[in-house]
């Protein structure tokens, strides 16, 4: 990794601009704007089992009345809102999540009518079972 200094004066029009936008967007701070991202974007883990996928959500703070799932145009969201304590003075704040959105892209081999969700500590938990595969039966046609 290279670490390059920035200085506003240098003839890179194209990395200046970029450089700008950053510290724009972000106020100059890159850790606010990792939190805001952490908060939209929960960390998640899909799982292949067997018989079902199962998606791992991490959710702190959130209950199961925050949060709702639905499946929509093909497509598994995951959304939450919770409220913030406004009456606090935070001496230093590293997380604080009030916003969760998440999507997901169905396959055809899920069956979507028994997606089944729970929450145990701080995970949510999705359960996406797969269609039985069905064994392909042989057939004999008589002939008339």
């Amino acid at each position: 990794m290279t670490i390059l200094r920035y200085t506003k004066g240098t003839n890179d029009f194209f990395t200046n601009q970029i450089m700008d936008q950053l510290f724009r967007e972000t106020n100059g701070s890159l850790q606010n704007s990792a939190q805001r991202v952490a908060s939209l974007n929960p960390r998640t883990n899909v799982v292949d089992e067997k018989e079902k996928f199962v998606i791992e959500m991490l959710i702190p703070g959130f209950s199961k009345k925050d949060v709702a799932i639905k499946v929509e145009d093909g497509f598994l969201k995951i959304t939450g809102e919770k409220e913030d304590v406004a009456d606090r003075t935070y001496l230093r704040k590293e997380f604080g999540a009030t916003k969760l959105e998440r999507a997901f892209k169905l396959s055809k081999g899920i069956d979507q009518e028994s997606i089944s969700a729970e929450v145990r500590d701080g995970i949510l938990f999705v359960s996406l079972p797969k269609f039985k595969e069905e064994e392909l039966k042989v057939k004999e046609i008589t002939i008339q």
